[in-house]
């Protein structure tokens, strides 16, 4: 998916369409919201970022209590449609599916998920998010009589016209997960109350995530995939997962960091092994830093896994290292330390909720320049906030977690 493209729609299409439908929407009646208990079908829209859709959990949880006679359905992109069975527990036959591709293809995907929303006749739509005109838009055509979205208010800029019937406040000083959650309850509350929701927010510490409980072929797996790579059976297992989303490259550490780190990490724990994970297209830039590692106890995982096999891993490993991006959010599912590098985004929203992880920044005045309220995008081409976290600091935190 081309995201200089989707954007160029999103503004050209997005605008003069999200204006059209406002109209659309003040002109014609539209059914009043059904009792809480009454709902029968909730949908959450959530297309893309992996870590995000983990942060989710809490969300989906808090839909079951406040209906608690409705299924839960998720519209996401595909790529994600595993993760939203382990972390968010909803099934293949509650998923609606759209497969990204070029703009073209993409729209098609999303037009296609139109129709079937509409075909399930959902009562309730979520849309978890932030001032996206494309899934205001979804969230409008499904005919939910309920539909619960971040809405900009006075806010300059972060035009999606006027598509929801619960409009909430995004609270930047909240971390996502307890944003989502209060979502979830403005759905269910007079939406005459705005800016939603007039109650408090859910207190972090009480949020529950998701626990990853493998199979003994999950396991299986796990160990084939490692012996395989070279790693002993019984080994210390550290990863270090060399890149980050790609929708958001101000996020990568430099990959010269990524090779010290592994070099000082071998030197630092003679008894460890030192594997590179994720997905396969990254697979090149994780041969190089293996490569130029110096030590034969790097080795490369990279695109060998499956998400349960990966998490099966993760659970087998002491520690691992990324960049802000979808894994840390998937360790927080095992009991697998994490030493997480934030530069344009900050861990007091995004952060993996877990007392296991460590999060290290450079706390530079300029981060974090990525948030809801500039849609994600930054004007920034030069991270210092990422460059200038030292591969001496990233070691002490992961001796500090292999300590502990």
């Amino acid at each position: 998916m081309d995201l200089a493209r989707m954007r160029a729609a999103d503004r050209w299409l997005g605008r003069p369409l999200c204006a059209a439908l406002t109209l659309v929407r003040r002109l014609l009646p539209a059914p009043g919201p059904k009792p809480p208990a009454e709902v029968r079908r909730v949908l959450f829209v959530k297309l893309s970022e992996m870590g995000a859709l983990v942060l989710s959990a809490p969300a989906f949880a808090e839909a079951r209590r406040v209906f608690p006679n409705a299924e839960v359905h998720l519209l996401c992109f595909s790529e994600n449609a595993e993760l939203a069975g382990v972390a968010g527990g909803i099934p293949p036959d509650r998923r609606i599916e759209v497969r990204p591709g070029g703009v073209l293809a993409t729209i098609g995907g999303l037009l296609g998920a139109i129709r079937e929303a509409r075909r399930r006749r959902f009562d309730v739509v979520v849309d978890l998010e932030y001032f996206s005109r494309v899934s205001a838009i979804l969230s409008f055509l499904t005919r939910a009589p309920v539909r619960a979205g971040y809405h900009r208010f006075e806010a300059e800029g972060l035009y999606q016209g006027d598509l929801y019937t619960h409009r909430a406040s995004w609270n930047l000083y909240l971390h996502v997960s307890q944003s989502y959650v209060a979502l979830v309850r403005a759905a269910a509350a007079d939406p005459r109350a705005t800016p939603l929701l007039k109650a408090e927010a859910p207190p972090l510490a009480d949020l529950v995530f998701p626990r990853f409980e493998p199979t003994d072929a999950d396991v299986s797996a796990a160990a084939d995939v490692l012996r395989a790579a070279g790693v002993p059976d019984g080994a210390r297992v550290l990863l270090v997962n060399p890149n980050s989303s790609d929708l958001l490259p101000l996020r990568r550490w430099p990959e010269e960091r990524f090779t010290a780190l592994c070099r000082a990490l071998a030197d630092a724990h003679p008894d460890a092994w030192i594997v590179l994970t994720g997905a396969g297209h990254e697979a090149e830039v994780a041969e190089r830093i293996r490569a130029a590692s110096g030590t034969s106890r790097c080795v490369s995982i990279v695109g060998r896994t499956g998400l349960r096999a990966l998490l099966a891993v993760f659970r087998r490993a002491s520690v691992l290292v990324s960049a802000d991006s979808g894994p840390p959010h998937f360790a927080a599912m095992t009991d697998l330390r994490c030493v997480t590098l934030f530069g344009p985004e900050t861990p007091q929203l995004y952060g993996p909720v877990t007392s296991r992880n460590t999060a290290i920044t450079a706390g530079l005045a300029c981060s974090p320049c990525i948030h809801a309220w500039n849609r994600r995008v930054s004007t920034c081409t030069d991270n210092q906030c990422m460059q200038r976290i030292d591969v001496a600091r990233v070691v002490a935190a992961v001796s500090a977690a292999v300590a502990g």
